[in-house]
Order: C-alpha cells, then sequence, then structure tokens
C-alpha cells in the first residue's frame, strides 16, 4: 500500500484511543481506509483531563491501536496528527502590525505571513508555557478593518488581532514524551519513534469535521460544544475568527460516577444505565419502571428505579449545560450565535443533550454534529457519531484550510522545550596538595585546649 496519498488520524481520549486511516481524493476530499480503537477504563490510570497520567500504559494503548490499524492495511504508519486539550490551556488576544516596503502598495499574501511571523516572535508567553495556535481573528489596512478579503486592498501597513492559545510547556513535553515511546510500524521509517506531522487542540480539530460552510457557520457565529468523558470544550467562532476556547474538567464519566454513586453498582453497569436514561427524558418514565442490572458470579441483582436514575443523568447534563451557558457570557458572545451550538462528543448522542441545552443556554439552534461532506466513509459507518468528530478532524486537517485568508501554518506550535536531566561531574583539582595531618581524637584536643590557647584554631 502506497503511503503518499494518505494521512493518520490519532485521537487520544480519557475514554478511548482511536486511530483512522484516510485517502486524499483528487478533489480534496477524504475517504476513510481504515479504522481501529481501544476502549480505556478508569482503571488503566492511563490519561486524566487531557493529561497523561500514566505513559507506559498510555504508551501501550497507542501502541496497540496504531498495530492493529498497521496490520490490517499491510500499511506503513510512521506519522500521525494528534489532538491535544486540557483545562489548563488558556487564551491570549495580541495585536500587530507591519509596514510594507518598496513601491508597491497592494497588500500581498507575502505581507500576512510577514505579519503572523511578527506578531509570532512579539508575543511574549508567560514563564513555563508554550504557544499551540496563533489564531487571526480581523485585519486591519491603513488602521481601517479590512473585512474578509484582505489580500489586494490597497495600503501601507497592514495589522491584525490574534488569539494565542498557549499550555504548560510541561504538559506538552509530557504528551510528546509519551508519543515518542510509541515505534512506528514500518522497517524503513527515518527516527526510532511515531513522528507528529500536526497537534491540533481537539476543539480545532472538530472545526474541520463538524462546521457547515453551506449555512457559514464561522461567519454568523458558532459554539462548537465536546463533551467528551472528562472534559468539556467549547470553542466559539464569529466573523470567522476563533474569539474564545475553554475546557471544563466535568464531562461524561461524572454522570457514570454520579450513577454508581447513588445505586452502589460498578462502573460497567452505570455505563449501560447512562446509555438507557440519556435517552430517556425523566418526565416520559413512570414512578414505578424499573430497570433491573443483572450481575456477574451469583451476584444479586440490582433494580433501579428509572425516572431516578434519569433525574440524575439529566441534572448534570444540566449543569454542564449551565458552566456552557456561563462560558458564552464571559466571552462576549452571548445573544450574537447566530448558528447556535453544534453538541460533539460521545456525551453529544445521549437523546436528551438537545433538549437539556436549548432549555438551560436559551438558545433554539442546537444541534448535534453532522459529518463534513468532504469525507467518505467508505463503509466505517460508525464514525458518524458524534464521538468521532476530532478525529476526523483530524485527518482533515492535512489537506483543508483551516482559515481561507492564509496556509495552516498559523496551527504549528511552537517548540516544545522538553526537560533535560542536568549532570554534574565533580571537578578535578589538579593544584598540587598540601600536606594534612591525621585528625586527632577529640580528647586529646580537650585536652591541648586546657594547655596551649593556641590550638583554639584546630577547634574551628
Amino acid at each position: 500500500m502506497e503511503e503518499e496519498n494518505y494521512v493518520v488520524g490519532l485521537d487520544i481520549g480519557a475514554s478511548k484511543v482511536s486511530a483512522a486511516v484516510g485517502e486524499v481524493q483528487s478533489d480534496g476530499s477524504l475517504k476513510i481506509v481504515g479504522f481501529h480503537e481501544k476502549s480505556v477504563f478508569p482503571e488503566d490510570e492511563a490519561i486524566k483531563n487531557g493529561e497523561i497520567e500514566n505513559a507506559k500504559r498510555t504508551t501501550e494503548l497507542i501502541d496497540e491501536v496504531l498495530q492493529e490499524l498497521s496490520d490490517s492495511l499491510d500499511f506503513n504508519l510512521e506519522s500521525v496528527n494528534v489532538n491535544y486539550a486540557n483545562p489548563d490551556i488558556s487564551g491570549h488576544s495580541h495585536k500587530g502590525k507591519v509596514t510594507k516596503s518598496g513601491d508597491n502598495k497592494q497588500i500581498l499574501q507575502a505581507d500576512v505571513d510577514k505579519l503572523i511571523n511578527d506578531v509570532r516572535v512579539t508575543f511574549k508567553t508567560q514563564p513555563g508555557r508554550v504557544v499551540l495556535h496563533c489564531m487571526p481573528q480581523d485585519f486591519y489596512v491603513n488602521d481601517v478593518k479590512a473585512g474578509e478579503k484582505v489580500v489586494g486592498k490597497f495600503g501601507v501597513q497592514i495589522g491584525g488581532d490574534f488569539y494565542f492559545l498557549t499550555s504548560k510547556n510541561e504538559s506538552l513535553s509530557n504528551y510528546y514524551y509519551t508519543l515518542k515511546n510509541v515505534k512506528p510500524k514500518s522497517t524503513t521509517a527515518k527516527l526510532p519513534h511515531i513522528e507528529v506531522d500536526n497537534l491540533l487542540l481537539s476543539p480545532v480539530a472538530d472545526a474541520f469535521s463538524v462546521l457547515d460552510h453551506a449555512i457559514d457557520d464561522k461567519r454568523n457565529g458558532v459554539a462548537i460544544v465536546n463533551i467528551g468523558a472528562d472534559l468539556t470544550e467549547i470553542c466559539i467562532f464569529h466573523k470567522n475568527g476563533l474569539r474564545y476556547f475553554k475546557a471544563i474538567p466535568v464531562a461524561g464519566n461524572h454522570i457514570t460516577q454520579d450513577l454508581r454513586d447513588a445505586f452502589h453498582i460498578n462502573y460497567e453497569e452505570a455505563e449501560v444505565l447512562k446509555k438507557i436514561c440519556g435517552n430517556l427524558p425523566s418526565a416520559s418514565i413512570s414512578e414505578n419502571e424499573v430497570a433491573v442490572i443483572e450481575r456477574k458470579n451469583d451476584l444479586a441483582s440490582i433494580e433501579v428505579l428509572l425516572k431516578n436514575a434519569s433525574l440524575v443523568v439529566e441534572w448534570r447534563l444540566k449543569e454542564i449545560a449551565a458552566i456552557i451557558k456561563s462560558e458564552i457570557t464571559r466571552s462576549g458572545f452571548d445573544g450574537l450565535l447566530t448558528n447556535g451550538i453544534i453538541l460533539t462528543g460521545g456525551t453529544a448522542s445521549m437523546g436528551i443533550a438537545k433538549d437539556v441545552f436549548v432549555e438551560v443556554c436559551k438558545i433554539k439552534s442546537v444541534r448535534r454534529a453532522k459529518l463534513s461532506s468532504k469525507i467518505e466513509l467508505n463503509g466505517f459507518e460508525m464514525l458518524k457519531r458524534p464521538k468521532y468528530s476530532t478525529l476526523l478532524g483530524l485527518l482533515l486537517a492535512s489537506n483543508q484550510e483551516f482559515d481561507s485568508r492564509m496556509s495552516n501554518h498559523i496551527l504549528k506550535h511552537a517548540t516544545v522545550v522538553e526537560p533535560q536531566v542536568e549532570k554534574f561531574e565533580k571537578p578535578v583539582n589538579t593544584a598540587p596538595q598540601k600536606e594534612t595531618k591525621p585528625p586527632r581524637k577529640l580528647l586529646d584536643r580537650l585536652k591541648g585546649m586546657l594547655t596551649d590557647e593556641k590550638e583554639m584554631d584546630d577547634v574551628y
């Protein structure tokens, strides 16, 4: 199998590690040719809130998934596009401005690129942090807002508003350290570990696969809300720019934990109950309806009142929706999101999720994520589910524009400074050594102190 026209996406999450291979078509669309995933359970203690908790276990999970994918396709797998997100990632606004040189007063793409490069240099991160992405928001020519088409306008000065996303360097270093322990699935690989072609913030990857160009999501204003296992992420787009990002450590696993605690059942049983209740509004369930949970190894079955379980799920979902509502208000875009909210991530598959968000967020335009028309599933129909939007976005990121005003180099993150272990060697003293007397016993020294005051210097 030839690798030139193929791209590999690797989605590392708290509930699953999944990977897919896409074949780039002549029209720029993508055909899925391979997919494999492996579930991640709490007892794995591999990933928590987007952070690598156990590098060894995480490496094993990634290695198993990529090996299966490579074997199933007879495919040399040497590089991947990978996602990244955690609650510590923060957004920062920054302005830049450059002046054109020469007689040509028309703004060229080279001028836009020069501005971006200058902004990257002038933006100073806090100590211990690294830039993930530098996202353009608005451009100005001669201090006048330029709208969407900045290239081609006349002017001697070009400026811009940018949104920088930064992460703790330690977190990103741990991420790369883990990936560098995964060997390539090829006998001819140049490096001893998997290469990372692109590392994308998870909701940025989502944007590739779920934003609807037919209704101008990015221009009209939309919030992508990805409710995963450990994290709920919100990413707001308006007037073609990324305006706001936040990751909150409350998501689907918290619903599972609520059910475990409320009904004294284990994780797997709570997951099943969550899937049942997530599709049944509590108002539609009678007071006496019971779900019987059969248990293994002759353990007594457990009866759960479905209405009570449904209320547990609903209230946690309402809490998540309320947090998202507050984040939209904090962003300053409340009332400006013409295209509303797109729900994605595993928890978005719940039948009650849309109605809960409509009720709590007071936004009528709430919809479950739909797959981009640029992806041909080619028999992998399970990838239609919202929980795979990040994975599919990682595939599209290699050959689709994120922002039509410039190339995808805006997605390239800064170099990760990996922690180095300093080695200290004892210096060799080449100076001639003075002859030293053997140490005197303490009793002899005390005797000397009583007979000769000069011996005082020896005490100290």
